[in-house]
Order: C-alpha cells, then sequence, then structure tokens
C-alpha cells in the first residue's frame, strides 16, 4: 500500500512540475492586459443589452464556399436600425483564414455580408455592435462539414 501512496504523490508532483514549465514557457497567454476594466466594461454591456431587450437570431448554419449571411437584431421586439456591425470569422484550429467583414442592413435589423468558407472544421463566428450606447460582441461555433 504504502509504494502505491508514494506513486501517486509522485505522479502529482510530475504533473505540478510539467503543468508550471508550460505555463512559465507560454506566460504571454496567461495574462490579460486591463483585465478589470475589460470585465467590468464586459458586465456593464451585458447590462445595457438586457435593459434594451436585445435580440441576435444568428444563421442556422453555414457551408463550404460563399455564404450571404445574414443576422436579424432586434431591440424590445423592434428591428435594431442604423447599427454599426462588423463580421469576423475564423477557423479554430488555424488562424490562416481568419476574417473581418463590415456588414450592411439590407432591411430593418437585418445586417448581412458574404464570406467564403474555405474548409471543412470548426469556425468560431463573432459580431461586434455599435448602436448608440451599446457596444457589445457576440459570438457562435459552426462545425461545417
Amino acid at each position: 500500500m504504502k509504494p502505491f501512496i508514494i506513486s501517486i504523490y509522485a505522479l502529482f508532483l510530475l504533473a505540478m512540475i510539467i503543468g508550471l514549465t508550460l505555463a512559465f514557457r507560454n506566460a504571454e497567454s496567461l495574462v490579460e492586459p486591463d483585465y478589470y476594466r475589460k470585465q467590468n466594461d464586459w458586465f456593464h454591456q451585458k447590462s445595457e443589452e438586457k435593459r434594451l431587450g436585445l435580440d441576435v437570431r444568428p444563421p442556422a448554419s453555414l457551408s463550404t464556399g460563399d455564404n450571404e449571411v445574414a443576422f436579424v437584431l432586434t431591440e424590445q421586439g423592434m428591428p435594431l436600425r442604423n447599427a454599426r456591425v462588423k463580421l469576423f470569422i475564423g477557423n479554430v484550429s488555424k488562424s490562416d483564414f481568419d476574417l473581418t467583414r463590415p456588414m450592411h442592413e439590407t432591411s430593418p435589423g437585418v445586417y448581412a455580408a458574404e464570406l467564403s468558407v474555405p474548409s471543412k472544421g470548426k469556425w468560431l463566428v463573432r459580431i461586434e455592435l455599435e448602436s448608440g450606447q451599446l457596444k457589445t460582441s457576440r459570438s457562435w461555433f459552426y462545425d461545417i462539414r
């Protein structure tokens, strides 16, 4: 029984050493500059979204190749007009095909952009939205087959 407990402690110690070594080698990704201010801004914006009754309906799916992507934005059930919206899409496993595009209001509360998805995989889609006092973003993941 004693050798088993010693081996558990040794395994734990080895895991801690490996974890600390990796953390020190990749420390730049572990620290967020201005973390407190950014989190305060994030909570403020989420409160503002709730107060305004913001609703964002993303496209149901994306496919490889050319896509016309449209988001429906409403504020307390009414179309959100004249907002500035940017669309970001990027593959989760590599940044080679990251793309940011402005979106245009095609009808009241409907914002659209054309984009090309070059390959299958897991893709992150994010919109950045500015309207009046509101400046926020929303993100979704799509499995593209």
